[in-house]
C-alpha cells in the first residue's frame, strides 16, 4: 500500500473513531440511562456543534482532499492538519478520561494511537520527495 493510501485510510479511520466516539456516548440510552445534563436548559451551543464539525469531519476531510495533490504545499498543509487532530485526540483523552463509559477506554487511546500514526506517515510523506 502505498503511504498516499495509508494517510488517507487513517483519516478514514479518524473519521470513524469520532463517530464512535459519539455513539458510545449515547449507547447507554438505549437500555433507559437518563442522558439529559442536569445543569443545562436544553439549548445547545451552536459554536461547539461547528467545532466538533470542523474536527470530526472538516479537517479530515481537507486531509484527504490534500492528498490528491502531488504538491509539496498540500503535503505540508495535510501535515498541519494531521498534527492538529494527533494533539486534539490527546488532549480530548486527557479530558474525556476518566470516564464512566467503559467503551471511551477503547476508543479515546485508539484515537490518540491513530492521530500519532497519521502525523508520522504524513511527515514521511513529505520528506519522500
Amino acid at each position: 500500500m502505498t503511504r498516499n493510501a495509508k494517510i488517507a485510510t487513517l483519516w478514514l479511520l479518524t473519521i470513524c473513531g469520532f463517530a464512535t466516539h459519539s455513539i458510545c456516548d449515547i449507547l447507554p440510552m438505549f437500555w433507559g440511562k437518563d442522558m439529559a445534563l442536569v445543569a443545562t436548559d436544553g439549548n445547545v451551543d451552536q459554536g461547539m456543534i461547528v467545532l466538533m464539525m470542523t474536527l470530526s469531519f472538516f479537517i479530515p476531510a481537507c486531509g484527504i482532499l490534500c492528498l490528491l495533490s502531488k504538491t509539496n504545499c498540500f503535503k505540508v498543509i495535510n501535515v498541519i492538519l494531521a498534527l492538529l487532530i494527533a494533539l486534539f485526540n490527546v488532549a480530548h483523552a486527557l479530558m474525556e478520561l476518566p470516564s464512566d463509559n467503559a467503551g471511551q477506554y477503547i476508543v479515546m487511546p485508539m484515537m490518540a494511537v491513530l492521530g500519532f500514526v497519521l502525523a508520522w506517515h504524513s511527515i514521511k510523506y513529505v520528506k519522500e520527495d
